[in-house]
C-alpha cells in the first residue's frame, strides 16, 4: 500500500500544475464510480440544503464535489515531496498575525475547519505561517502501514499528530501550553453525547468538544477555509469565533458550536462545490 502511494505521489508531483488538475478529475470520477449509495448520498444531501435548486444543478454540483475529492487526494500524496516553498505558492493565507498574538500571551488556541477545499493542505501549510507548535486531530487508519506513512508525510512541516480515540488528555496538555490544535467538526457527532444545532436550516449532531475546550479553558478559536482559485492556488482567512459572552455550560456550548457552524455552513453556501457531501451529515434525529 504504501509502495503505491508512493509512486502515484511522485508521478503526481512531477506533473504540471494543469495535468495535475487533470489527475484530480479522474482521480473523482473513480471515486464517484466507486460506490452508488455515495452517490445517493450526496445528492439526498445536495436538495436537503439546496432545495429550491434545479436537478441539473444538484448533479453538477455533485460531480464538481467528487472532483475537488479527487484533487485534495492528489495534492495530498505530492506532500512527501514539495518543497516549504512550494508548498507556500500552493496556498495563501491571512489573519494568522491574531492567532499568534493569543498564542504570545500564552493562550492556546482551537482551530477549527471541515473536509473543504483542501483541508490537508491547509493543515500541511500552516507551520510554514507561523512559528505555533500545532497538533492536528486524526481518525485512526484500519490499515496500520497507510497511518504510518500518512502521519510521516502529515508532519513534514512540523505538526505533531493526535489519534482521535486518545485525544483528550493531550489536547488539554497542549492547550494549556499555548499550543494549537487543529481538528475537522462537520461530521455526523453522538447523538446522545453531542449536540444538535441548525445546519442548512436541519439540525444535526455535532461534536461540542471544540466548543467545550475553548468556554473551559479560555482557548480562542478560529475557523478557517481553504478556498481553491481559478488557477488551482488557494486562499484562506482565519477568523476568530467570539465566545467572550458565553458561559461553560451545555447552553454556551451548544451556541458556540451553532457559531462554528455557521461559519461553515456560509463557506459552502459561497462555494457548495468544495464540500465533501458525501457523508450522511444529518444521520440523528434528536429525540424530543
Amino acid at each position: 500500500m504504501t509502495s503505491l502511494l508512493r509512486s502515484v505521489g511522485i508521478m503526481a508531483y512531477r506533473l504540471t500544475p494543469e495535468h495535475r488538475a487533470r489527475l484530480g478529475t479522474f482521480a473523482g470520477g473513480v471515486l464517484r464510480l466507486l460506490s452508488a449509495s455515495r452517490r445517493r448520498i450526496t445528492l439526498e444531501n445536495l436538495r436537503r440544503a439546496f432545495p429550491d435548486n434545479p436537478p441539473k444543478w444538484l448533479e453538477a454540483t455533485a460531480r464538481a464535489s467528487y472532483r475537488n475529492l479527487g484533487t485534495t487526494l492528489v495534492e495530498l500524496l505530492t506532500f512527501p515531496h514539495i518543497t516549504p516553498s512550494e508548498a507556500r505558492a500552493m496556498i495563501d493565507m491571512r489573519g494568522t498575525e491574531q492567532i499568534e498574538e493569543e498564542v504570545q500571551k500564552g493562550r492556546g488556541v482551537i482551530l477549527v475547519s471541515g473536509h473543504f477545499g483542501n483541508w490537508e493542505l491547509l493543515a500541511f501549510a500552516f507551520p510554514l505561517y507561523t512559528n505555533i507548535p500545532t497538533s492536528v486531530i486524526v481518525a485512526p487508519q484500519s490499515n496500520k502501514y497507510a497511518e504510518q506513512y500518512l502521519h510521516w508525510y502529515r508532519s513534514r512541516t512540523g505538526n505533531r499528530m493526535i489519534p482521535m480515540d486518545r485525544a483528550a488528555r493531550a489536547i488539554v496538555e497542549r492547550l494549556r501550553n499555548a499550543e494549537a490544535i487543529a481538528l475537522l467538526a462537520d461530521q455526523a457527532a453522538t447523538a446522545d453525547r453531542d449536540v444538535f444545532v441548525p445546519f442548512f436550516g436541519t439540525l444535526a449532531a455535532t461534536y461540542e468538544a471544540p466548543a467545550t475546550l475553548t468556554l473551559k479553558l479560555n482557548a480562542p478559536m478560529f475557523t478557517a477555509f481553504a478556498v481553491r482559485g481559478d488557477d488551482g492556488r488557494y486562499a484562506v482567512e482565519f477568523r476568530r469565533i467570539p465566545h467572550e459572552d458565553l458561559s461553560p455550560d451545555k447552553d454556551g456550548i451548544t451556541e458556540l458550536t451553532r457559531r462554528h457552524v455557521a461559519a461553515l455552513e456560509d463557506a459552502i453556501r459561497k462555494r457548495p462545490d468544495l464540500w465533501a457531501w458525501q457523508h450522511r451529515r444529518w444521520k440523528h434525529k434528536r429525540e424530543e
